[in-house]
């Protein structure tokens, strides 16, 4: 068995399927399955359970899996190593951002760029269920979250904390006050900026549980910038982390600071625990160590 067979088990166990698989390796479908076979052939077991055209891996598929990923990923690590010459750190950092926290990722990238300026960047963004995907699979090794995260295994780093604010559309009544007790933001038509069993969502309607009140949600979303347009054309308000607010200011929307509260907010730096890390991910690690 050798890397390219590898790298084709890796596909075939994300995609579920050997046709999506063939077509992510762009290679025809027939020889996928023979490559599957011979591997199976050659480790004398079953790799796969088939279920029409989806696949399952069997006890020994998730076994190969995870060993496929590691092997793969130092052997991508030593090539890069090899690659590398005295004019200085190479390789490729692969980051995953919540809609939350994606503020900060351009400061962070220059400053990382201004010590490894040979470092080349993949940038993915989405909530914190695909984030916690794409750690897995290595589609990407660090991502910046928002506390409190669900992330499984993963090894944390908290970021500096910052307060909630309200946003409410200009023309709003709400707009020109300074401040307003979270207990009558309740009474507001709500857009939460997360989503059910997520850390913010959890956060924020245990906070307004805490105070005897049950908020007055209208809509569900963990996209920022959907949020202010939906605020801005007054659909509703929200409560974002200030740091959102101060990236996404608009004339059509003010902001209203919360008193009567002490949830606050925080990104956080997160990795995989027990994973092979690139030299590149360790040094942008190391950043907020």
């Amino acid at each position: 068995m050798d890397i390219r067979q590898l790298r084709y088990f890796i596909a075939i166990a994300e995609e579920g399927q050997i046709t999506a698989a063939a077509k992510r390796l762009n290679m025809a479908q027939p020889p996928l399955s023979q490559q599957l076979k011979q591997m199976e052939d050659e480790l004398g077991t079953s790799l796969v359970e088939r279920f029409g055209k989806r696949i399952e891996l069997t006890e020994a598929g998730h076994s190969l899996y995870k060993q496929a990923v590691n092997i793969v990923h130092q052997m991508e690590e030593a090539i890069a190593e090899v690659k590398e010459t005295g004019d200085g750190f190479r390789g490729t950092l692969s980051i995953g951002v919540s809609a939350l926290s994606a503020y900060r990722l351009p400061e962070q990238i220059r400053l990382f760029q201004q010590k490894y300026p040979l470092i080349t960047y993949t940038v993915w963004k989405g909530d914190t269920q695909l984030l916690n995907q794409w750690l897995e699979r290595r589609a990407i090794e660090v991502a910046i979250v928002r506390l409190p995260h669900s992330l499984h295994n993963c090894m944390t780093i908290p970021l500096e904390e910052e307060p909630f604010v309200l946003i409410v559309p200009s023309g709003s009544a709400f707009a020109t006050k300074k401040q307003i007790h979270m207990r009558e933001i309740a009474d507001l038509p709500l857009i939460m900026p997360s989503i059910p069993g997520l850390g913010i969502y959890d956060l924020i309607v245990k906070e307004f549980a805490r105070l005897g009140v049950s908020p007055h949600v209208i809509c569900e979303c963990p996209d920022i910038s959907l949020i202010v347009n939906m605020v801005g054309a007054q659909v509703g308000a929200s409560i974002v982390p200030l740091s959102a607010w101060e990236t996404h200011r608009s004339e059509h929307i003010q902001r209203v600071q919360i008193e009567g509260t002490t949830i606050h907010s925080a990104a956080a730096v997160v990795w995989q625990s027990g994973r092979h890390l690139s030299k590149a991910a360790k040094r942008f690690i190391e950043m907020f160590s």
